[in-house]
């Protein structure tokens, strides 16, 4: 029996899909599980089979950073339902992919989940070049997280303007080279949080110059204390365990 969301045939898209080594392909419903996939999104997951994650969350397969990232995007294009593209995320062993998400509708224009498609970076292609160089500066952001931002020389590196490197990371990233620092930031202080550092210590690793900086900073893009963050987190561990 054929598989369908909304109007889209599920086993025609993963036969479209199947013979794409490096074009991650899934679907997912209204509930941000995964229902349909290729042989490349399971490479990617380090998954057999189509049903180890059918059913499954990007919570169930990524780490925390990540799915928080991913499943943010997913609910941007099912709140709005504005297809999203060229957007630029590394994934699982620093692999760098550029994104495209569109809606999925049922017969009456209703959106009923997502289909999203991926490029994987490869070096030395011209057409990717400008991708290739915001990877450059987003994993130098990364790795000289806890430093303050540099955008003049990140923007040397990449031999554009610094105006030019902004807009190049809004329209790939969807938000400014100083948020995108901060929320890698917050990122990091999250595992600091699971092991059980203190705030002003997890502050300090992170870059910021005191414990109330970091915390207005944390709760804006959490929504929540560093100390209550932990605490949710704690909780969640003992229900699942």
């Amino acid at each position: 029996m054929a598989r369908f969301l909304g109007t889209a045939d599920l086993d025609l898209l993963e036969a479209i899909f199947e013979g794409l080594p490096d074009c991650p392909f899934f679907v997912k419903d209204s509930g941000l599980r995964y229902i349909a996939a290729n042989p490349a999104m399971l490479r990617l997951i380090r998954r057999r089979s189509l049903g180890d994650i059918i059913g499954l969350r990007a919570s169930d397969l990524f780490p925390d950073h990540l799915a928080a990232r991913y499943e943010a995007l997913d609910r941007q294009l099912l709140a709005t339902g504005q297809p999203i593209h060229d957007r630029l995320e590394q994934t699982v062993d620093g692999i760098w992919l550029l994104f495209a998400r569109i809606p999925v509708r049922d017969r009456n224009g209703a959106c009923v989940g997502l289909i999203a498609t991926a490029q994987r970076m490869r070096a030395g292609d011209p057409a990717h070049i400008v991708y290739q160089r915001l990877a450059q500066s987003a994993e130098m952001l990364e790795d000289r997280f806890d430093q303050p931002l540099a955008l003049r020389h990140l923007a040397e590196l990449a031999r554009i303007s610094p105006s030019q490197l902004e807009r190049d990371f809004q329209r790939s990233f969807g938000m400014t080279p100083s948020t995108f620092l901060h929320k890698r930031r917050i990122e990091h202080a999250i595992g600091l949080l699971a092991r059980g550092l203190s705030i002003t210590e997890i502050a300090h690793r992170c870059g910021y110059a005191d414990h109330s900086a970091f915390t207005r900073r944390f709760r804006s893009v959490t929504g929540l204390a560093p100390t209550a963050y932990r605490t949710a987190m704690n909780d969640k561990r003992v229900k699942s365990g």
